[in-house]
């Protein structure tokens, strides 16, 4: 089965238009695995173009915070 992702827009935030290389990391973090699917996480991009991750309370949210930002970072090509 194809897996299912909750929408970009839920899962970051960004004030202005999305860059390519951050909706290419977006991208990769929505495909990660999280524990029981919840992708208790959120990134936000700061008009200075600073990008910080944070994980929600949920089961193993700081491991999936981990996973995630590694995805993101193939995606978006530099680490955060």
């Amino acid at each position: 089965s194809a897996h299912k992702s909750k929408p970009m827009e839920q899962l970051c935030s960004v004030q202005g238009e999305m860059p390519d290389d951050f909706k290419a990391g977006m991208q990769c973090a929505m495909l990660a695995p999280t524990a029981v699917n919840q992708q208790k996480f959120l990134f936000e991009l700061s008009p200075d173009g600073k990008v910080t991750a944070k994980a929600f309370k949920g089961p193993c949210s700081k491991v999936d915070l981990g996973i995630v930002k590694y995805q993101f970072e193939v995606g978006y090509g530099r680490k955060i």
